[in-house]
């Protein structure tokens, strides 16, 4: 759904401007855990209230060109998602669609394929991070980083209950609950608010998502929380060390960032590295919530 696509844009793409009691904006780390701050917290009013005041009014900017120009298959999509999850019988309709597809979920072949392709990683990784010009000690660290959380993954599928239909009903709940938080019935009700009420109705619907990943014993703050940066190198262009914590066990990894106008960002040159570990679980690491559950919950493999 893009209308709130747009406010979460407007802050992440801008949070190496934000001021926070822990992370200092100016300095290259700022680049990775400014973001993960604001996650982690889910206030995002207070961080936009932190915003140098030419950055607010460009964000204010976005905002208002989609309240004048809301694009038409968005606004349905959302307006058809809204009706359902906030329906009396929300939880039940969900339970009603999804139940049944739970009998035919079978953790142990998951887990069995999820270690076999973990098996075959130096191959692909390999030719890959080769291409990128990875040296060889960097390829052995990126395919056995990948290979153990494929492997943790593995074994929290055995043990997570996603076919719990216990488990999913509660999960569903905390989603119903999350679409609840927004106050708002339709689309247009939503483009109707000022920005800084959308991103004080947005915080709590992500806790609301994260608590319905937690059912299946994820934990996003847990994940946020471990995530450390070290830069490395002068200029505009560096290589941040970037820890973080998942299933238990601790990671490393390279993180090229850059100085654009003052303010440092990811860089989009992260192949041999970044781009290679978001490639094999699935996608960047913090996706945005689907429009509505059509199937059971798919937490990301964060601990």
């Amino acid at each position: 759904m893009r209308i709130p696509l747009v406010v979460i844009a407007a802050i992440v793409l801008a949070t190496s401007s934000l001021s926070a009691a822990t992370v200092d904006p100016s300095k290259p780390e700022a680049a990775v855990l400014l973001p993960a701050s604001v996650l982690r917290h889910n206030d995002f009013k207070s961080f936009f209230a932190a915003l140098p005041a030419e950055e607010q009014t460009k964000a204010e900017l976005e905002w208002k060109k989609a309240q004048a120009n809301p694009d038409a298959k968005d606004t349905k999509q959302f307006d058809l998602a809204m009706e359902k999850l906030l329906a009396p019988d929300a939880v039940d309709q969900f339970m009603a669609q999804i139940e049944p597809q739970l009998k035919a979920i079978d953790t142990k072949g998951l887990s069995e394929n999820l270690k076999m392709i973990s098996g075959l990683l130096p191959m692909f990784l390999q030719q890959s991070q080769a291409q990128a010009g990875a040296s060889a000690e960097a390829q052995q660290k990126n395919i056995a980083m990948v290979q153990s959380l494929m492997s943790d993954a593995a074994d929290w599928l055995l043990k997570s209950g996603v076919e719990d239909p216990v488990k999913l009903r509660t999960a569903i709940g905390h989603l119903v609950a999350g679409a609840k938080s927004l106050n708002v019935a339709d689309a247009k009700a939503l483009q109707a608010l000022p920005l800084t009420d959308v991103l004080d109705r947005f915080g709590p619907m992500v806790d609301e998502i994260k608590q319905a990943v937690a059912v299946y014993d994820l934990q996003v703050d847990g994940f946020l929380d471990s995530i450390t940066a070290t830069s490395n190198g002068t200029g505009d262009t560096r290589q941040l060390d970037v820890g973080f914590s998942a299933f238990g066990r601790s990671y490393q990894i390279p993180v090229k960032v850059e100085n654009k106008g003052g303010k440092w960002s990811v860089s989009s040159d992260n192949g041999a590295g970044l781009g290679d570990l978001t490639k094999m679980v699935g996608g960047p690491g913090f996706a945005p919530p689907a429009d509505e559950p059509e199937a059971a919950p798919a937490p990301t493999p964060v601990h």
